[in-house]
Formats: C-alpha cells, sequence, structure tokens
C-alpha cells in the first residue's frame, strides 16, 4: 500500500511561493508542493534546509523544531487568503543533490484561515477529478 493510501486528508498539489520563518526569526523563501487540511510540503535547496532543519534533523535539544509559514493561495471564486500557521516539521529529505523537500504539519492555525483551506482544497479536489 502506498504512503499516500494511509492518508486523512488528500494532497493537492500547489506550486507558490512562500516564506517559512524559524524559530530563530529567519525567513527563508521557499516553493511549496501541495498542501492539505492537515500541513504542506515544499521544496528548498539544500544550504536552505540546513538552516531550517540542519542536515535534515527536526529535533533539537529534545524538543521538535517548529517553523511559521506565510503564503497566499486563492480560493475557489478566485479571491485571495493568506495562510499564516506554525508549524511542526514531520520530514526533512534529500530528494536530489542540492534538493530538499520538508513536510510541516499545522499545530496553530486561525480556525477561519482553516475553513477557507478547507474550501480551497475541496475546490481543488474537483477539479482535479472533473
Amino acid at each position: 500500500m502506498s504512503r499516500g493510501a494511509y492518508r486523512l486528508y488528500p494532497r493537492i498539489p500547489v506550486q507558490v511561493s512562500a516564506v517559512i520563518t524559524t524559530e530563530d526569526g529567519v525567513p527563508n523563501a521557499v516553493a511549496t508542493i501541495d498542501v492539505s487540511r492537515d500541513g504542506l510540503s515544499f521544496e528548498c535547496d539544500t544550504m536552505q534546509r540546513n538552516m531550517i532543519t540542519p542536515e535534515g534533523i527536526f529535533v533539537r535539544d529534545g524538543r521538535l523544531v517548529f517553523l511559521f509559514i506565510d503564503l497566499d493561495l486563492n480560493n475557489g471564486d478566485g479571491l485571495p487568503f493568506k495562510i499564516v500557521a506554525k508549524c511542526r516539521v514531520v520530514f526533512s529529505r534529500l530528494v536530489s543533490s542540492n534538493k530538499c523537500k520538508v513536510g510541516l504539519s499545522f499545530v496553530d492555525i486561525e480556525s477561519d484561515i482553516h475553513e477557507q483551506l478547507a474550501q480551497f482544497i475541496t475546490y481543488a479536489f474537483k477539479q482535479t477529478k472533473a
């Protein structure tokens, strides 16, 4: 069974620019890969990955690493909405010699933004099935 078969929420391919900010306040511009109601993943180069999760390790001093995400999406009506959320890193992996993929899970997101995200995903999922 594939890894995606265990997901509670479907991932929707979404390629937009986003800003990831570390707990130390260091911003990094990245490109999202996909988004779900639960979180998202993004691509970055290894230098960025090492600033975000050094050598891909996302537990620091015995505690999870948290990041802050800031990105803009458009809802089903084409209206923009902003996602600003605190996230925990759930995976960080090297996918090529200088490209990494990092997965985040939302841990603190405002309920109205989460609802807009859910509507966006529902709309996008219907579009992929049409």
